[in-house]
């Protein structure tokens, strides 16, 4: 079933996906360019955004002439995105359907892999580091941003990564094999993030 016949199969749970993904749209400019600031993005570049929502970290790395590919679960929020990315003429763009456990990139295809609030969601980290790893070219980027939460939080407010599990995440990147492994974190916006990131 692809997502326009899920789509019609469930409208409910179609609406709430859709009304979901323009959540995502709101404030997402200034984190979008913190981490194509923090990427070093150029024109050289071709870039994977995992769970890339409603688009706006890729259309980031397009504005900076890098290839950008957005990956996301949600047939919504890819549906969302293409509509935006046309509206604003962004191009250099596309967009996929996977989850960042099973990347439908070729090995060593992409320059700079990122994810922008969504690792939270990811349901086997090891697997998806794997695939970042495998579709990375030698020496890639991959950084992983997520806001940074206080210990105990709860609902919306526990979406993100506390500093603790910044730290469980850079000793899993190094046992992977990425290297040069660094935690930072940044204001954007309203927004403090804390960002993983190390080469492959």
């Amino acid at each position: 079933m692809n997502s326009v016949e899920a789509r019609k199969a469930h409208p409910a749970s179609a609406a709430f996906e859709i009304v979901t993904a323009i959540t995502l749209t709101v404030g997402r400019g200034p984190a979008a360019r913190s981490i194509a600031d923090t990427a070093g993005v150029t024109d050289t570049d071709l870039v994977a955004d995992i769970g890339c929502g409603p688009g706006a970290a890729v259309r980031e790395a397009a504005r900076r002439g890098a290839r950008a590919v957005g990956i996301d679960p949600s047939g919504a929020a890819l549906w969302l995105a293409g509509r935006i990315s046309t509206l604003r003429r962004a191009d250099r763009v596309s967009w996929t359907p996977a989850r960042a456990e099973t990347l439908p990139l070729a090995d060593g295809s992409v320059t700079i892999v990122w994810s922008l609030s969504s690792a939270h969601h990811w349901s086997d980290l090891t697997a998806a580091l794997g695939e970042i790893r495998r579709v990375l070219v030698p020496g890639g980027k991959m950084l992983i941003a997520e806001r940074l939460t206080r210990p105990g939080a709860r609902g919306l407010a526990a979406h993100g990564f506390t500093r603790s599990q910044a730290d469980a995440l850079a000793e899993q990147m190094t046992a992977t094999g990425f290297a040069g492994v660094r935690i930072e974190t940044l204001q954007a916006g309203r927004r403090k993030l804390v960002i993983v990131s190390g080469a492959g």
